[in-house]
């Protein structure tokens, strides 16, 4: 069994750890051994993460832990022919230092790499006992079948895609499916980077690069999102809880669904922890998602960044 919030760790192998303060590894240390004491022990990373330095930190700061703690990582596209697969995973093992990962995903999809070569490798390193489980991210329905074709007769575990109250379009056919097929979802960007936690308005705007570049925290944006705001507040209030753990809540309520919220204090994991041992009604969940349907800029290429940096 693994816990229903999990610890994502996409910025701890940054060269500048939160893109907008210097995280020591203790700050890294300290957060997990936070969540451990919540009980939280599943951690996502990759090994492009920080080109591998993700997985060396976190196999640093779960040396004590290593039988209680699920670990995930993901292999990168370009490495999913079988030869350059089984290597990759190896070098995550060593990195991570561990003798078994519980569960590899593949991080992307690679059209042209035959998905019946990438599984015929998961499948040798579940059988050589390098692997436990095997799972996919940002695969659609119809990849995701695909994948599981290919693995058969071993089973799909899971699909890692974003998935927050703004970005819901794996609800049209990928939920559906995987709900069905019982493969778990594994939802990374829960609080859409920031976006959804109020702590973000055109009066105070985000400080750190990885949310100056997206256009989704544009003023115009952030004006959109007001309402949103004010109904996650005023829920908040009546649970005693922060946007933040409503926002988390309204994605465990779900069927089938984990989420992967990255978290470098102690204090971001009380937080996310926060978000479970109470449920949010379906008068609740039925308010949030109507209000949250907002047509945002959809800006591109130059113009993406320029208003971005402006805002």
């Amino acid at each position: 069994m693994i816990s229903t919030i999990g610890l994502g760790t996409w910025q701890w192998g940054s060269r500048e750890w939160g893109w907008g303060r210097l995280y020591t590894e203790k700050d890294l240390r300290d957060a997990f051994q936070r969540g451990y004491e919540l009980g939280i022990n599943f951690v996502d990373t990759a090994e492009i993460y920080g080109h591998g330095k993700s997985e060396e930190i976190l196999g640093r700061v779960i040396h004590d832990h290593r039988d209680e703690i699920v670990i995930a990582t993901k292999v990168s596209p370009w490495n999913l022919t079988y030869n350059r697969l089984l290597r990759a995973a190896d070098g995550s093992l060593r990195r991570l230092n561990v003798d078994v990962i519980d569960l590899l995903q593949i991080h992307w999809p690679n059209r042209f790499v035959p998905l019946a070569s990438t599984m015929r490798a998961m499948k040798k390193l579940v059988e050589k006992g390098k692997v436990r489980h095997v799972g996919v991210s940002n695969f659609n329905a119809s990849q995701m079948k695909a994948a599981q074709e290919a693995l058969s007769p071993l089973e799909l575990t899971s699909n890692q895609v974003k998935y927050n109250l703004l970005d819901r379009k794996i609800e049209d056919k990928l939920l559906q499916a995987a709900t069905r097929d019982k493969i778990t979802i594994i939802a990374y960007s829960p609080l859409a980077k920031g976006l959804l936690t109020g702590k973000y308005t055109p009066q105070t705007p985000p400080s750190s690069l990885v949310q100056k570049v997206s256009p989704r925290f544009s003023r115009r944006n952030q004006m959109l999102l007001t309402d949103l705001q004010q109904v996650i507040k005023k829920m908040g209030n009546a649970h005693q809880r922060t946007p933040s753990q409503v926002v988390l809540n309204w994605l465990i309520c779900r069927q089938n669904i984990i989420a992967i919220p990255g978290a470098k204090r102690p204090s971001d994991v009380s937080e996310n922890a926060g978000a479970t041992g109470w449920r949010l009604s379906e008068d609740e969940i039925d308010v949030l998602e109507r209000t949250a349907r907002i047509n945002f800029d959809k800006l591109s290429g130059l113009r993406n960044l320029i208003s971005a940096l402006l805002h």
